[in-house]
């Protein structure tokens, strides 16, 4: 029986993205026979009862609490990094290694194992570092972390039998900066978690429960992180607070505070804060909306891939992205008539286009018909179970 070992910080029942995605990719290998170990740091006391006898659930000792500090997360990572070793110096050299980068150098695992066992891994980039960091304001471009990092992560790379990126974005970056690394870089995209059955807004009961279903209603779904550009839609938030348009964000993240201090400087009224919500009733929260928002700062595009995007394409809703003119977001919008990229730090801009698609019912229909088509035919998990399947395995 072939086997593989998927090293990821996070995974069932963390609510994060990377979490939902490791978990429904150990599935779908372990029911299609293969042995599936999982190492992660998230804890439960309980396994998903979702996984397959194929499939064994391994978790670190951590004393540190969830958190969205920079701090609790780079001590939470050392605690995952530091039993992740011993679990991986004990694996037979003939197993192969999938590695999340959760956290970005978690890579580090795959090159000890190569060198001190000489076994196989992929590296999976959830983000490109330490230019995320960057970005995210973390640490500065050319200091000794950048450099430090930057070398540490070259050799990731260096040693890895496959570098896995989420976008041709992502890989046109990482080709350009390491041209000699070209052919280990494969794109596999991310996938919706869920096949959501579209139901109208006014029949959702989700949308009800929280006074979603006469309004038009704009929705953000996902992870409020530092490369996401929150504080556009929390100022065209304001612009429009007299109209009669919802504002629905539902998740956390280092950026939730940027939110709840626009609602208190702003006395705002039409934005409202849920939590992130159990996967079981995603098929209600996605589409207790008229649209549905994706944001990245300037340039991030290449750095990272949003993956509430496919869950908003399997809601069939039309989509408003924020993010840098010609990117892969704008390229797929655009191409495929399911929504409309708007730039960043440019609040005006994006509350006239919602307030101009709140009065035209029938464009908002017809992309999100649109994004449906677009899910079923390019994002979901069956497409991307085989492409890892292929690389994996060969087959």
């Amino acid at each position: 029986m072939e086997q593989i070992t998927i090293i990821t910080q996070y995974f069932y029942p963390s609510h994060a993205a990377t979490a939902q995605l490791m978990t429904d990719l150990a599935k779908g290998l372990s029911q299609k026979g293969y042995r599936v170990n999982i190492f992660t740091g998230t804890q439960a006391k309980d396994t998903t009862p979702e996984l397959s006898n194929q499939a064994i659930i391994n978790r670190a000792f951590s004393p540190i609490a969830a958190s969205t500090s920079i701090l609790s997360k780079i001590l939470s990572s050392i605690f995952f990094l530091l039993d992740a070793l011993k679990y991986v110096i004990l694996l037979p050299h003939t197993t192969p290694l999938l590695i999340a980068s959760n956290p970005p150098y978690a890579g580090i695992l795959g090159t000890i194992f190569k060198i001190v066992r000489g076994g196989k891994y992929h590296f999976l980039l959830q983000d490109i570092f330490p230019e995320s960091a960057v970005m995210s304001g973390i640490i500065q471009q050319n200091s000794f972390l950048f450099i430090f990092f930057e070398k540490l992560i070259y050799l990731t790379y260096k040693y890895a039998d496959n570098i896995i990126v989420l976008s041709t974005s992502m890989q046109c970056f990482l080709e350009n900066k390491y041209p000699e690394l070209k052919e280990k870089i494969k794109v596999i995209e991310n996938w919706a978690v869920e096949d959501i059955i579209s139901c109208d807004k006014q029949a959702n009961d989700f949308a009800q429960q929280y006074n979603l279903d006469k309004d038009f209603t704009v929705l953000y779904s996902g992870n409020l992180g530092r490369l996401h550009d929150i504080e556009t839609i929390a100022e065209a938030a304001n612009i429009l607070k007299n109209a009669p348009i919802q504002f629905v964000f539902i998740g956390d993240g280092a950026k939730t505070k940027v939110l709840k201090q626009a609602i208190q400087s702003n006395k705002l009224k039409n934005i409202l804060l849920l939590p992130y919500q159990p996967r079981e009733i995603l098929h209600l929260s996605l589409t207790a909306c008229n649209l549905s928002l994706v944001s990245l700062i300037p340039s991030a595009e290449s750095i990272v891939a949003p993956s509430k995007l496919y869950g908003m394409l399997a809601a069939g809703r039309g989509i408003i992205a924020i993010s840098s003119a010609n990117s892969y977001i704008d390229q797929l919008l655009t191409n495929s008539g399911c929504g409309i990229n708007t730039p960043p730090n440019n609040p005006q801009h994006l509350a006239n286009l919602i307030n101009e698609l709140a009065s035209d019912s029938i464009k908002v229909k017809l992309m999100g018909e649109k994004s449906r088509q677009v899910y079923e035919s390019k994002y979901t998990f069956k497409r991307a179970l085989a492409e890892y399947e292929k690389l994996l395995f060969g087959i």
